[in-house]
């Protein structure tokens, strides 16, 4: 039971309730040691349209294959997790900006490379990222919604992507 608490179903990442309390964990590092860590927001581009056109299948292969995808290129010392739908969070600890920017550009170039085929046909994986930093008069909400606006502005830049 508990294993349905804290992990996606779907994707076997960890869930929301998980992600909010590990971001509470290192929000309370930041205070304490000056810790820092990077919160980052990821959008699948166009999901609704494979779903709609190819079927939520297709969708939730799609998002399978995505969580494998950031499962296996992080370390493990950090977080991933399937937020809700079509968004997923990470926390990068000890990472500066320049290191987040290359952890970012490596993923997205990683999502561009995958050839998923569903049923004969091939999908394409994009996403759009924005992240932000955790700082020690920052809240887990505060942190979550400025990445989210992030990763939007990243999503309403021409060719979506961070």
């Amino acid at each position: 039971m508990k294993q349905h608490a804290y992990n996606d179903v779907l994707t076997g990442l960890s869930n929301r309730r998980l992600f909010v309390e590990s971001l509470e964990d290192r929000v309370a590092r930041s205070r304490r040691y000056g810790h820092n860590c990077a919160v980052l927001f990821l959008d699948v581009d166009k999901l609704k349209t494979i779903n709609d056109e190819y079927g939520h299948a297709a969708g939730d292969a799609l998002l399978v294959r995505l969580a494998k995808i950031l499962k296996s290129n992080i370390r493990t010392t950090d977080v991933v997790a399937r937020i809700g739908g079509d968004e997923f969070g990470l926390l990068l600890d000890n990472m500066n900006g320049d290191q987040v920017a290359d952890k970012i550009g490596f993923l997205l170039q990683k999502l561009a490379r995958e050839n998923l085929v569903h049923e004969g046909r091939k999908l394409h994986l994009g996403a759009s990222i924005g992240y932000c930093f955790v700082g020690p008069k920052d809240t887990a909400d505060g942190l979550m919604s400025r990445a989210d606006a992030a990763m939007y502005r990243e999503k309403d830049k021409p060719g979506q992507g961070a």
